[in-house]
């Protein structure tokens, strides 16, 4: 089958994708988790230095020291930041990019740079005495309209997170790339996340990516993960590029 990097988006560890990973391995895929710098036990410790650049490193590093070709390469939220960036460095080595309920940044966009004043005043709220470590909360929960097993799946595996990787715009030219996309929207009507996603919504549909919608709230990969393992199946299946 395929070589899948699933990777996690902010405020998560890798072990987010605890529901997702198992079921695309008994699909027959080799699936790979890796954990971004100052996020979770395999990432490190959180510092101020710590940035979108240094995430996208991160990911670059680990596909290359794997040797990892035709890779479907798997975003959530903020990580479509990171393997927006990564796709500039690694194009021949990537088949498909899947960003689930994800940015899609062009160069110079920042993440801050989308989200509304208030959901994005209120990550700047929660950062610690530290003066850059973003500090998940119940509030948050709710914002991504995470209930019942789902929240508290995500509550075990929620981290730390540096202001900076919001702050920085990305460096990376992606004009010029040609690897194919497909999109997950998270349309839930109680997801409070969904104005700072669906410009990226619309323009996958705009630039005829394979798109999907899900009625969930932000974190499909949990509320959903049975039809987003479907979804990924699918991406992974397809027929390579030429």
């Amino acid at each position: 089958m395929s070589t899948i990097v699933l990777v996690h988006g902010a405020l998560q560890t890798s072990a987010t994708w605890d529901l997702v990973a198992p079921r695309l391995r008994r699909l027959g895929h080799e699936v790979f988790t890796p954990e971004l710098s100052g996020m979770g036990p395999r990432g490190g410790p959180m510092t101020a230095g710590i940035s979108l650049d240094t995430h996208i490193a991160n990911l670059v590093g680990f596909i290359k020291r794997h040797d990892l070709q035709c890779v479907v390469l798997v975003g959530h939220s903020y990580a479509g930041m990171v393997t927006t960036g990564v796709a500039t460095h690694c194009a021949s080595r990537l088949d498909h990019l899947v960003y689930v309920d994800a940015f899609v940044p062009e160069q110079g966009q920042s993440a801050f740079d989308f989200m509304p004043p208030h959901i994005r005043d209120g990550f700047v709220a929660r950062v610690a005495a530290d003066g850059f470590s973003i500090v998940p909360d119940e509030a948050l929960l709710d914002l991504w309209h995470l209930e019942g097993e789902a929240r508290t799946f995500v509550r075990e595996r929620w981290w730390n997170f540096s202001l900076r990787c919001f702050e920085q715009p990305l460096r990376e030219d992606c004009r010029a790339l040609t690897v194919r996309r497909t999109y997950i929207a998270c349309v839930g009507p109680q997801n409070g996340a969904r104005p700072v996603f669906e410009s990226f919504a619309a323009r996958a549909q705009r630039e005829h990516w394979g798109y999907f919608e899900l009625p969930t709230g932000h974190d499909c990969h949990v509320d959903a993960a049975e039809a987003v393992s479907a979804i990924i199946h699918t991406a992974a299946t397809q027929p390579m590029r030429p």
